[in-house]
């Protein structure tokens, strides 16, 4: 049983190994603009080749020529080409034209097929980018829509976009509470299973491209244009006044949105260190009092538990907040960090936006083109992986009972499915191995399941049971598999 364990676990190995290596057991390959002619002419005569589409799609955003290389990428991909490399193009393609849509669409496929972890750590490094840059393109389209914003039929039912409170003091120490407490607020309202509650960034990206100061963010007029932009039912605005001697004040007003009237005003007062328990009151009671909505007591108790413990880490929050509204993103990683360390320990909001904020300073730091050659170095499998094995390796499939590729050589389900019995099969014989023995690339194994070893490099494979017939062995590297044998020897 377990011989016959052992000889079918490495005809698998072998026969999946040949399916990847049929189309390519490199890096990306290398072309420019000189190979454009060549590939254009070889594409012509075999047009359903979207391998050879893929490379001429490369070539032409070498040359810069991103329009032509959008549509070559494109069609090799809707003539069924899911290689890595066709996204990854596809989605460097698209963030130089600045569709950032379709450059999210196409980078988050190849999250899911791409080869390469390192070219997969910076891809999510820029989908946090591009996640910034479509609030802005959506906020300029509102914009430039505005005067056909007239109707209240596309306002969200329940829902709360929450302004940051103007600022009344010249006082800078405690100007960045207004952030502060803006951000808090988001999260409080969310607690609510009953309100749609508008992020943040979408809200403040809006504000930006309306050109408003923090002077402007109280005015009746700026919450009902911003609200129907935002398409929200209700928009928190307020002012935060330093009282002098340590005491706080906040007046806040709910605007209702459709009727462009209030629909409630809140105020609260507290002294600077009890700054927490202020926002608190103001969150339940506009719920409450304004929005007529009861909180459980689990709601309730999940908003009281939601604060910092330091009021100076509380400031340092609001100074990234604001240095990462503006874009100085290193700043802003610097005033986390600062924040944690005189917090003493964490607190949820502050790690999410470090996270960002090192997103944005990784993603600002490089750009397309140096993705490319990241991904053409760490091992990032060309076009051509999930091409169709050969005749005997789809035999040997067959008679393990993997279904074998696609006919007309598209990566397809069957593809797919066969290397996910593999990866079965290799957990059946060795469920705890000691080490890596195999890295099946952008074979669809979820985007942290691919291997990563030697700079992220596909290794050959060597074929074990080269007794068998129909299997040719290869001298340069070794697989092995490990049988667990009752008592826990192998």
């Amino acid at each position: 049983m377990i011989l016959a364990a052992r000889k079918v676990a490495s005809r698998a190995i072998v026969a999946l190994m040949a399916v990847g290596l049929a189309g390519c057991a490199t890096g990306l390959p290398t072309v420019g603009p000189a190979d454009i002619p060549r590939l254009q002419g070889e594409v012509a005569s075999s047009p359903t080749n979207t391998d050879l589409q893929v490379e001429l799609g490369m070539a032409q955003f070498s040359a810069s020529d991103f329009d032509a290389a959008r549509s070559t990428l494109r069609g090799a991909i809707e003539g069924g080409n899911e290689s890595g490399a066709a996204y990854l193009y596809l989605g460097m393609v698209e963030e130089e034209l600045q569709d950032w849509a379709a450059a999210r669409d196409a980078y988050t496929t190849y999250l899911e097929i791409g080869a390469s972890a390192s070219a997969r750590s910076e891809v999510r490094s820029r989908l946090t980018l591009i996640g910034r840059n479509l609030l802005r393109a959506q906020a300029q389209q509102a914009l430039a829509q505005e005067a056909e914003i007239t109707s209240t039929e596309s306002i969200t039912p329940q829902s709360v976009a929450v302004l940051p409170m103007a600022f009344n003091s010249d006082d800078p120490e405690l100007e960045p509470l207004v952030f502060a407490l803006s951000d808090m607020m988001v999260t409080d309202f969310k607690v609510s299973n009953a309100l749609t509650v508008l992020e943040r960034a979408q809200i403040q990206t809006l504000l930006d491209e309306m050109a408003l100061t923090t002077a402007g963010y109280a005015e009746a007029g700026t919450g009902a244009r911003a609200g129907r932009l935002l398409r929200a039912e209700h928009v928190v605005q307020g002012v935060l006044t330093p009282l002098g001697g340590g005491d706080l004040q906040t007046d806040t007003d709910v605007l209702n949105v459709v009727r462009t009237a209030s629909a409630g005003q809140v105020s609260e007062s507290a002294a600077l260190e009890r700054v927490f328990d202020m926002e608190k009151q103001i969150v339940i009671r506009t719920i409450r009092e304004v929005l007529g909505i009861e909180l459980t007591p689990a709601e309730e108790q999940a908003i009281l538990d939601n604060r910092m413990t330091n009021v100076l880490a509380f400031l340092a929050h609001g100074r990234g907040l604001r240095e990462l509204d503006r874009g100085n993103y290193a700043a802003a990683q610097t005033e986390f960090e600062l924040a944690l360390q005189l917090e003493g320990g964490s607190y949820a909001a502050t790690e999410v936006a470090m996270a960002e904020t090192a997103a944005l300073v990784a993603a600002s730091s490089s750009g397309t083109t140096e993705l490319g050659s990241l991904a053409g170095t760490t091992g990032e499998t060309g076009v051509g992986l999930l091409g169709p094995p050969p005749a005997n390796t789809t035999s040997d499939l067959s008679e393990m009972g993997i279904p074998p590729g696609d006919p007309d050589g598209a990566p397809g389900q069957s593809t797919r499915s066969a290397i996910n019995t593999l990866r079965n099969i290799s957990e059946g014989v060795d469920p705890n191995p000691t080490a890596a023995t195999l890295d099946l690339g952008s074979a669809r194994l979820g985007q942290d399941q691919t291997t990563q070893q030697s700079g992220d490099t596909v290794r050959d494979p060597v074929q074990e049971g080269s007794n068998d017939p129909g299997v040719v062995a290869s001298p340069t590297a070794q697989i092995r598999i490990v049988i667990q044998r009752p008592g826990g020897a192998p």
